[in-house]
């Protein structure tokens, strides 16, 4: 559950797919180790506060840089004939875990001092929205569209 898998394909060959990719992730601010058409990284950036540069990025519509909400990412090119490639990406999401346990944690101490149904509904709602927000959205869908967006072939 903390390590989500993710496939995708597209057009180019295998060594322009890993080149593009490690272009993403230097601009991101992802340090990484490249062996054998694989990157693995080693440490993805870590924000505490929101006025934090590192936090946002202009490389997707939402403008919030995806890869300092998991702790990892390692993505895997595997030639699939002339000219197609299949793009396995395995991400980490252990510090998206950790936030959304920290949200968790805060809204049962809000929802605590609230009347009995408004402090279930603040719960259950702030519960959710960090769940689908940094696990679902950030930790998943985020990533692997900033990575199909890279391999269009431009």
């Amino acid at each position: 559950m903390i390590y989500k898998t993710y496939e995708l394909v597209c057009q180019l060959p295998s060594q322009a797919v890993s080149d593009r990719i490690a272009s993403l992730l230097d601009r991101e601010g992802v340090t990484y180790r490249a062996a054998n058409l694989s990157l693995t990284s080693v440490s993805t950036p870590i924000v505490v506060l929101g006025i934090q540069p590192k936090l946002y990025s202009q490389a997707n519509w939402v403008g919030i840089n995806p890869f300092t909400a998991i702790s990892g990412i390692e993505v895997r090119c595997e030639s699939e004939g002339a000219a197609s490639t299949k793009v396995i990406v395995r991400v980490n999401r252990r510090r998206a875990f950790l936030w959304v346990l920290y949200w968790v944690a805060l809204s049962s101490f809000v929802a605590s001092a609230m009347p009995e149904p408004g402090g279930a509904v603040v719960f259950l709602l702030v519960s959710c929205t960090a769940w689908f927000g940094i696990v679902r959205f950030l930790g998943g869908y985020l990533i692997t569209k900033e990575i199909g967006v890279c391999l269009k072939d431009h």
